[in-house]
Formats: C-alpha cells, sequence, structure tokens
C-alpha cells in the first residue's frame, strides 16, 4: 500500500519523520529538530503543497484513507514549520515565549470534521 497518493510520492522520505500524531507532537518537533533538517523539508513541501491543497480539497475529513491522511499531516507539520524558516530562520522563536508555556489544553484530531 502507497504511503502517500501516488502524485506525492517524492514526498514519501518525509512520512517517517514529519508525519506526526497531532498538533503538540509538531511543535515539539520543531523545537527540537536541526534548522537544516527543518529547512529541507519546507523547501521540498513548499513546492508541492499547492497541488496537495487542491488535491485534499476534493475529500473530505473523516473519510481521509491513509495515505491522504498522511498528506495533511505533512502540510500541518509545513504550517508548523513556516515561521521557523519565513519568520526566525531557527527552530525557536527569537524573544519569545518558551513553547511550554502555552500547554495545549484540547487537543482536536487532524481527520474529524468540524462542525
Amino acid at each position: 500500500m502507497a504511503r502517500l497518493p501516488n502524485a506525492f510520492s517524492d514526498l514519501d522520505r518525509f512520512v517517517d519523520e514529519w508525519v506526526l500524531a497531532d498538533s503538540s507532537s509538531r511543535a515539539a518537533k520543531r523545537q527540537e529538530s536541526d534548522y537544516a533538517d527543518i529547512k529541507e523539508f519546507y523547501d521540498a513541501m513548499l513546492a508541492l503543497a499547492p497541488d496537495a491543497l487542491r488535491y485534499l480539497s476534493t475529500k473530505q475529513l473523516g473519510e481521509l484513507d491513509e495515505a491522504e491522511e498522511r498528506l495533511l499531516k505533512l502540510l500541518l507539520s509545513l504550517a508548523e514549520l513556516g515561521p521557523a524558516v519565513e519568520w526566525y530562520q531557527q527552530a525557536q522563536v527569537i524573544d519569545g515565549f518558551p513553547a511550554a508555556r502555552f500547554p495545549i489544553i484540547r487537543q482536536l484530531s487532524d481527520n474529524v470534521p468540524q462542525e
């Protein structure tokens, strides 16, 4: 079985590292990752993000198959990493509060339809 939809197989090398369970995991991964790894993932994802968003826009949350959900989670990781690349050029927020001071108190599933 494909790990990602066929059109996005170039991103397969990032699945094990960047398909994460939830937003807390994505935030922690950004904080602990080497900036070079973040930038490599960001560049590869950014190139395919418009196509991935178009592809997923034809699907319904809650009805994604495993490959489509992995693609969604890669896009969510891209969204988490965007500021690190676009604003700070490092994993940490410059002159910001420690991320641990902002705990997530209610975790929502990435693939559940929102009402």
